[in-house]
């Protein structure tokens, strides 16, 4: 599963080049983030303050509130529970400092489940606001611990076998 999530991350990285490529820069502070498909959902843009002591969250996807305590919007980065509040905090810290993309995968134990994650912080530009970072969060349920979000009968329909073996 976990190269799934570098597959998507990299998709991720190439699509932000590409708007740098074009040109556009993310000048306008409410870039249309449909660009990224599907994985908006597991998007966020951030402010930076206080010279990167912290980072004020400007937008923040539906998907990434599945593990990061729901919608965070206008909350700062700090204020966030552990284990996100100390490894997305880092990785901005480390995207403002490099003033480039950083990456990091990691392993959460959140919500009564163990989850791959692989986070991403890419520079999109600065205002009159500050410095503004795009996150992205892609996880997925680790491939040796039961999906927390599986219905409990649909984990007891995958752990059943079938009557005869499914042979004639």
């Amino acid at each position: 599963m976990l190269d799934e999530l570098h597959k998507a991350s990299a998709w991720i990285i190439k699509k932000w080049l590409d708007v740098i490529i074009r040109g556009a820069r993310w000048a306008d502070p409410q870039t249309d983030l449909t660009e990224f498909g599907a994985f908006e959902a597991n998007l966020a843009e951030v402010i930076v303050i206080d010279h990167g002591a912290d980072f004020v969250i400007s937008r923040w996807g539906a998907e990434i509130g599945m593990l990061c305590g729901g919608h965070q919007r206008g909350r700062c980065l700090s204020e966030l529970l552990q284990p996100s509040r100390s490894q997305l905090r880092r990785i901005c810290v480390r995207a403002m400092a490099a003033r480039g993309p950083t990456a990091e995968s990691a392993i959460w134990a959140v919500h009564g489940g163990i989850w791959d994650c692989v986070m991403l912080a890419l520079p999109v530009g600065g205002t009159e606001d500050g410095v503004r970072l795009l996150i992205a969060l892609l996880f997925a349920p680790h491939p040796l611990f039961d999906d927390p979000l599986r219905s409990a009968h649909a984990t007891r329909a995958v752990a059943t076998p079938a009557v005869g073996g499914g042979r004639p």
